[in-house]
C-alpha cells in the first residue's frame, strides 16, 4: 500500500500555518494602520502647528489693526490729520515687535509700494515684482492675500539675513482699505520642519517598539498556535488514526472483534462529527460482519442446495427423455391400436352382417322344424291309416330326408358361422386386453378408455361363451338330424316291406315328432341367442368406433405431452446447466468469503 502523509502533522501544520498567517495579517494590519495613524497624527501635528502659527499670526496682525482702527477713529473724529494719522500708524507698526524681537509687521499700499518695513530702504519703494529664490513673486502673493475678506496667508522663501540661506515662510496679511494699506507679518516656518522631524523620529521609535511588541505577540500566538495545534491534533486525530487502523483491517478482510473495538465504544460518546464516524464504522463493522457471516453460511447451503438441484435437474432431465420416449410409444401403440380397432371395426361389420344373415337362417330353420313338426303329428294321427297311406308316409319320409339333410347341411353352416364368431369374440377379447394395457399406460387420459376396453371384454367373453354353447347345441342337432336321416333312410327301406313295420316306423315317427320338438326348442333358444349375439355385436360395434374415437384422442394428447414432455425435459436440461453455473458461482463465491476474518 503507498504510504501516505500524516494527518496529525497536517492538521498541527495547518493549524500552525493558520495561526501564522493570521498573527501575520493581523500584524500587517496593525503595522499598516498604524504607519498610516503615524502618517496621520504627523500631517495632523504639522497642521496644528501650522493653524496655530496662522492663529498667533492672525492675533498680531489684528493687534495693529485695532491700533490703527483706534487712530483712524481719532482722525474721522477730527483730533488728528490724516497725515498724522497715517504716521502714527507707521511709527507704531515699524516699532511693534513680538516672539522676543524676531517678529516685525510691515505695510504695502494695495499696489506695492513699502509703507514700513524696520525702517529699510526698501520703504517708500515699490516691491510688488520682488521674488524668492522658488521663483514666487511673494509681494504680490502677500497683497493678494491680504486682499481677500477676512486676510490671508502666503506662502514663500526668505532668508533671515541678508547672506543666509533661504527658508520657508508664512504670513499673513490684511487690507486696511481707508489708508489703502496691506498690513502683514510673517514667520519662518523651518522650525515647524524640525518640530515635525522631532515628532517624526518620536513617532518612529513608537512604530519600532509597536512593531517589537507585534513580533514578540506574533511569537506567542505561533507558539500557543503550535501548542494547541500538537494538543487538538493529538485529541482529533488520534481517534480518527485508530478509526483508520480499524478500517485498514476491515480493507483487508479482517472483520474480527478486538480491542481498538473497545476503544471506538468510547469514541462514540464524542458530540461530534468523529463520534458519529465511530458510531457509524461500529455499526458498519457489526452488519459487515454479520452480513459475511450470513453470506458464508448462505452460500454453504447455496453450493448444497445448487448441487442438488443439478442432480434433480439431471434426474428430471432423463425422466423427461424417458416420458417423453414413452408418450412416443404410447402414441405409436394408439396410432396401431387405431389401425387394430379400424380393422377390428370392419370385422366386426362383417360380424354384424353375417349374425344377421344367420338370425334369418335360425328363423327359417325355425319354420321348418315347424312344419316337420307339423307333419309328424299328421302322420302319428293317420297311423292307423298307415297301410293305406304308406306311399304318403314314403313320400313324408323322403320329403323328411331331404329336409333333415337339409337341416344338417345348414347346422353346418351355422356351425362355420358360430366358429367365426367365436374366433371374432376371442380376437376382441385379445384387442380389449391390449386396450386395456395401453389404456393403463395412458394413466388418467386413458381411465375412460380402460373401462370401455372391459365392457368389449366382458361382450367378448358372452359372445364366445354363446358361440360355444350353439356349437353344442348344432352338435346335438347334427347328431340327433343324422340319426334321422339314418331312420328315415332304413324307413323308406323299410315301407317297401309292408305293413309289418308299420308299428315299428309309428314308433320311429314318434321318435321323429318327438326329436323335432326338441329341435323347435333348441331352434327357438339359438334365435334368442343370436338376436343377443346380434345385438352385442352391435353394441361391440358403436363401442370399437368409441375407441376408435378415443384412441384418436389418445394419441392427439399423448403426442401433445410427448411434445411438452420434450420441452420439459428442453428445459430441465437448461435447469440443470443453470444449477451447475449456479454451483460454480456458489463455490466461487465461498472462495471469496473465506478469505475474510470474521
Amino acid at each position: 500500500m503507498k504510504k501516505r502523509g500524516s494527518l496529525k502533522v497536517t492538521i498541527i501544520m495547518v493549524v500552525v500555518l493558520s495561526v501564522l498567517i493570521t498573527a501575520v495579517v493581523i500584524d500587517v494590519f496593525s503595522i499598516n494602520k498604524i504607519i498610516a495613524t503615524n502618517k496621520r497624527q504627523t500631517a495632523s501635528y504639522r497642521e496644528r502647528l501650522m493653524d496655530d502659527q496662522k492663529i498667533s499670526l492672525k492675533d498680531e496682525v489684528q493687534i495693529v489693526i485695532s491700533y490703527i482702527e483706534q487712530v483712524y477713529k481719532k482722525q474721522q473724529e477730527g483730533k488728528i490729520t490724516e497725515e498724522q494719522a497715517k504716521k502714527q500708524c507707521a511709527d507704531y507698526v515699524r516699532n511693534m515687535k513680538y516672539s522676543d524681537g524676531e517678529g516685525y509687521f510691515w505695510i504695502d499700499t494695495a499696489e506695492g509700494v513699502n509703507i514700513v518695513l524696520q525702517g529699510r530702504d526698501m520703504e517708500g519703494k515699490d516691491r510688488s515684482g520682488l521674488v524668492d529664490p522658488n521663483g514666487v513673486k511673494y509681494v504680490q502673493e502677500i497683497l493678494n492675500a491680504g486682499k481677500k475678506e477676512g486676510g490671508g496667508y502666503a506662502y514663500y522663501s526668505f532668508a533671515k539675513k541678508d547672506d543666509g540661506e533661504p527658508l520657508p515662510k508664512m504670513s499673513y496679511s490684511v487690507e486696511f482699505k481707508p489708508y489703502n494699506w496691506v498690513i502683514g507679518t510673517g514667520v519662518w516656518i523651518d522650525h515647524i520642519d524640525e518640530l515635525e522631524k522631532a515628532y517624526v523620529e518620536e513617532a518612529g521609535k513608537s512604530l519600532k517598539n509597536n512593531l517589537i511588541q507585534s513580533g514578540l505577540i506574533l511569537l506567542i500566538l505561533i507558539i500557543l498556535g503550535s501548542v494547541f495545534a500538537v494538543y487538538f491534533g493529538k485529541r482529533l486525530i488520534d481517534p480518527i488514526i485508530m478509526i483508520t487502523h480499524q478500517m485498514l483491517l476491515m480493507s483487508n478482510s479482517d472483520f474480527r472483534k478486538n480491542e481498538e473495538l473497545e476503544k471506538i465504544e468510547k469514541i462514540k460518546k464524542h458530540n461530534n462529527e468523529v463520534g458519529q464516524i465511530a458510531d457509524a464504522l461500529d455499526i458498519m463493522h457489526g452488519n459487515i460482519r454479520n452480513l459475511m457471516i450470513k453470506i458464508s453460511e448462505t452460500t454453504d447451503y447455496l453450493a448444497s442446495t445448487a448441487q442438488h438441484l443439478s442432480a434433480n435437474a439431471i434426474q428430471s432431465a432423463e425422466a423427461s427423455d424417458m416420458v417423453a420416449e414413452s408418450c412416443t410409444s404410447v402414441a405409436d401403440s394408439c396410432t396401431n391400436q387405431i389401425t387394430s380397432v379400424t380393422d377390428t371395426g370392419s370385422q366386426t361389420q362383417q360380424l354384424v352382417e353375417n349374425m344377421h344373415s344367420f338370425e334369418e337362417a335360425i328363423v327359417n330353420t325355425a319354420n321348418l322344424v315347424k312344419n316337420t313338426n307339423e307333419s309328424a303329428a299328421k302322420g302319428a294321427n293317420d297311423m292307423n291309416n298307415a297301410t293305406d297311406m304308406m306311399k304318403t308316409i314314403k313320400e313324408s319320409v323322403e320329403s323328411t330326408s331331404v329336409v333333415v339333410e337339409g337341416l344338417g347341411e345348414k347346422l353346418k353352416n351355422i356351425d362355420t358361422f358360430v366358429d367365426t364368431i367365436a374366433g371374432i369374440a376371442t380376437q376382441t377379447n385379445l384387442l380389449s386386453l391390449n386396450a386395456s394395457i395401453e389404456a393403463a399406460r395412458a394413466g388418467e387420459m386413458g381411465k375412460g378408455f380402460a373401462v370401455v376396453a372391459s365392457e368389449i371384454s366382458q361382450l367378448a367373453e358372452q359372445s364366445n361363451q354363446a358361440a360355444s354353447s350353439i356349437t353344442e347345441l348344432i352338435n346335438d342337432i347334427m347328431k340327433q338330424s343324422e340319426e334321422a336321416v339314418d331312420s328315415m333312410k332304413n324307413g323308406a327301406k323299410n315301407v317297401m316291406e309292408g305293413s309289418e313295420v308299420v308299428d315299428e316306423a309309428g314308433a320311429t315317427f314318434n321318435n321323429i315328432h318327438d326329436m323335432v320338438l326338441s329341435i323347435s326348442e333348441q331352434s327357438d333358444k339359438m334365435s334368442q341367442i343370436v338376436v343377443e349375439i346380434s345385438n352385442s355385436t352391435d353394441s361391440i360395434e358403436d363401442n370399437i368406433k368409441k375407441i376408435e374415437e378415443m384412441s384418436k384422442n389418445i394419441s392427439d394428447e399423448t403426442h401433445t405431452v410427448s411434445a411438452a414432455s420434450e420441452e420439459q425435459a428442453a428445459s430441465t436440461h437448461e435447469v440443470a446447466g443453470a444449477s451447475e453455473k449456479l454451483a460454480s458461482n456458489a463455490q466461487e463465491l465461498q472462495d471469496f468469503v473465506s478469505k475474510f476474518d470474521f
